[in-house]
């Protein structure tokens, strides 16, 4: 392609591919059909090293951005094929089995939300049900099947449509836009060998680093395509290229597949031998990458002990130069073969700990404040190794099963993670701020453990709110970004952490904010214990208001400063939740904590909470005026979180008011003038200070947590 012409044109298919982000239907089925045929045209491409060519041509000339709406569009095209292949099985079977046409019609009801002229597809998907051919909904089946080639692809597809043709042609135009979608056309199966073969050029190649993407993103959207050319994956000549970044890339390509598709991966001599040395003496993303593949190989347990065992031995050499490669093996080894790791634990379990606690360069530097946030792979070998350490010790508890699990070790563990996560003082260095992290992090992993959920208790989720609110940016935007809103989206954690995601609301960095809101309003709310019942985000409200009464900035001795600035939380949480519709029921839920005493720390606190109670309904009132919506009695019974909340008998105070008059006047009278209100900012986010960084949660431990957790 020639310079002038690339300069000239070449930035259309970006524009084209970053109309994704309008997430219009009609311009998604525009952009499917221009992305088959203008741009990419396999239909004149007969060779299929040529179609790859042609699409890594595309994608290496896309923006960021654009890139980013082709990855989408995979994944429209992924749920469109869920349901679409579905919906054509439920066809193959239905007669007059009432149960499947209701399955039918929910999922055509789905199905057409993805399209232009929703209606008409709906009806239209209805009257294909009612045909009854196999013939028609089996070929269309084989356009979206994994395991076609885009010849099949195109031949199953041109038949199909011809028999409907036949049938009901006033069903082509309307459901064209469907098959479009769903008929696999343009990431194949046939073009993945390419993939590799361009991923495992050289680095200078024209299209490496195109490739390596585009690898990534099939093995998440499609990665059984993947499995079809797991021997060219795993061949061993991938993982024996002189450039370490390649190796560690393929290795990752390995990793993503082997968590994508389980007890797949494939056994040799050769691929264990290259494993094993690169466990042994790769660098730290080989190391630990290697020893994840190893885990996954059926079969191999006796390879996983012997490298346990070598790595173990590694630890207690004091002449090693290079630590941290083995801890990073040994995390993997902790996690996913913890019969291999048992057999050392306690032999290296002490020593852990002590390396994970402590900060000899945050100790000679006390009052230099924290240091400057060093990207992970920046940091010292001896520095990885003690992030490798927290992991270490919290990936052996996630690894244990319901019969190993015991005090002693939920006490070793979760009292190291503790100590990061509420660590006093100032100065922290650029390690301890990962450690920070890891150990936040590794307190929600365990807590997504079924048999290890309680041991993450009331203080540790208060301890966690912190953490969003960290005052290195790095740790608090990656824990909630990262960690925290991925795990509750899909469901990983228990609700009672969803009320985390609002102590953001003083974030400083806006597309912090907007990513939470978007969460919240896409995904976190849509989730209900039974359908009709409140949802997750809504009956999450107390929860938020007893991890606020008990946050380290509340101030007695300034009511009205601490009134605005919790004010800001409540505002938050307000804007990202509340609706006409539901506008009635969070009122009542913060009315009813008014009800009830905090279970925690003898209640010490419970008079914050009455504040908070009357400072919800005050702005939800102010928040229902403002939008002109009704606020009713709730006709449901509600119920407050039983770990947090005890009711409590007597109405005197339900009849005492407990806000502030002054905070109420001065905020009806910034309300009625339309003047800017002035922002309080919490400690933590904007400018911490050493004595905002000292204080912490004040909720009692949770030893009876770990009694719970380690009765067997």
């Amino acid at each position: 392609q020639s310079t002038t012409v690339r300069r000239k044109w070449g930035g259309i298919p970006s524009t084209i591919f970053e109309l994704r982000y309008i997430n219009d239907p009609d311009i998604d089925s525009k952009v499917e059909s221009i992305m088959t045929g203008a741009i990419l045209n396999f239909a004149k491409i007969r060779d299929d090293r040529e179609k790859c060519r042609r699409l890594l041509l595309v994608f290496d000339s896309l923006t960021p951005k654009a890139q980013n709406g082709f990855f989408s569009y995979m994944r429209r095209q992924r749920d469109a094929i869920l349901m679409a292949d579905t919906f054509l099985e439920l066809c193959e079977r239905s007669g007059d089995d009432a149960a499947v046409e209701q399955q039918q019609r929910a999922l055509a009801a789905k199905l057409s939300a993805f399209f232009p002229d929703r209606v008409k597809l709906e009806s239209s998907l209805a009257q294909l049900a009612g045909l009854r051919d196999n013939d028609v909904y089996a070929g269309l089946r084989q356009t979206m099947d994994v395991r076609s080639d885009i010849k099949t692809v195109r031949k199953c597809q041109k038949s199909a449509l011809k028999r409907l043709a036949s049938l009901a042609p006033n069903l082509l135009d309307t459901t064209a836009p469907l098959w479009k979608c769903a008929g696999l056309t343009t990431i194949n199966r046939v073009l993945v060998p390419y993939l590799i073969e361009n991923a495992s050029a050289s680095r200078q190649g024209p299209f490496h680093g195109a490739a390596v993407t585009l690898l990534n993103y099939t093995v998440e959207v499609f990665p059984e395509m993947l499995e079809l050319s797991k021997d060219e994956l795993f061949a061993v000549e991938g993982l024996q290229a002189r450039d370490a970044s390649a190796v560690e890339e393929r290795l990752k390509l390995m990793v993503q597949f082997a968590k994508a598709v389980p007890n797949a991966v494939p056994r040799s001599t050769d691929l264990e031998n290259r494993l094993a040395a690169l466990v042994r003496s790769g660098t730290v993303a080989q190391a630990k990458r290697a020893a994840f593949v190893v885990t996954q190989m059926s079969g191999a347990a006796d390879l996983c002990a012997a490298l346990t065992g070598d790595v173990v031995d590694c630890l207690d050499d004091a002449k090693l130069e290079r630590r941290a490669p083995a801890f990073a093996a040994l995390s993997r080894f902790a996690l996913h073969a913890p019969a291999a790791y048992a057999t050392y634990a306690e032999r290296i379990s002490q020593f852990l700990v002590q390396m994970a606690l402590t900060d000899a360069e945050a100790e000679a530097n006390m009052d230099a404040g924290d240091a400057e946030w060093e990207a992970r792979e920046q940091l010292s070998d001896m520095g990885l190794a003690r992030v490798y350490a927290v992991k270490i010790l919290a990936h052996w508890l996630a690894g244990m099963e319901r019969s190993s699990v015991t005090r002693e070790i939920v006490q070793m563990v979760m009292g190291t993670l503790r100590q990061l996560v509420r660590g006093s003082g100032f100065g922290r260095s650029a390690v301890t701020q990962h450690c920070v992290l890891v150990a936040a992090s590794s307190m929600l992993k365990i807590a997504g453990r079924g048999h290890l959920e309680r041991a993450v208790g009331v203080a540790d989720v208060q301890s966690l709110a912190l953490v969003v609110q960290d005052a290195t940016f790095e740790v608090r935007s990656s824990f909630l970004l990262d960690k925290l809103v991925p795990a509750l989206a899909s469901r990983r954690v228990h609700a009672r952490f969803i009320p985390l995601v609002f102590l953001a609301a003083h974030e400083v960095e806006p597309g912090v904010l907007d990513h939470v809101r978007h969460a919240v309003e896409q995904r976190l709310s849509q989730f209900r214990p039974t359908p009709g019942s409140p949802s997750l985000v809504e009956s999450s409200l107390p929860r938020l208001l007893h991890i606020l009464a008990h946050h380290p900035d509340w101030d007695d001795a300034e009511p009205l400063r601490t009134l605005e600035l919790f004010a800001h939380y409540v505002d938050f949480y307000i804007s990202c939740v509340c609706s006409a519709q539901n506008v009635s029921l969070l009122f009542c839920l913060a009315a009813k904590v008014k009800s009830a005493r905090s279970k925690v720390q003898g209640g010490q606190h419970t008079q914050r909470l009455y504040v908070l109670s009357e400072l919800a309904q005050f702005l939800l009132r102010e928040k229902s005026k403002a939008a002109n919506w009704p606020v009713n009695v709730y006709p449901g019974e509600l119920q407050l979180p039983d770990d947090l909340f005890e009711m409590v008998d007597g109405t005197d105070q339900m009849r005492e008011s407990y806000l502030d008059p002054e905070f109420v006047a001065l905020r009806s009278k910034t309300s009625g003038s339309g003047a800017k209100r002035t922002r309080t900012k919490p400690k933590r986010v904007a400018k911490p200070s050493k004595k905002s960084r000292g204080k912490q949660p004040q909720v009692d431990s949770d030893s009876d947590a770990m009694d719970e957790v380690s009765d067997n």
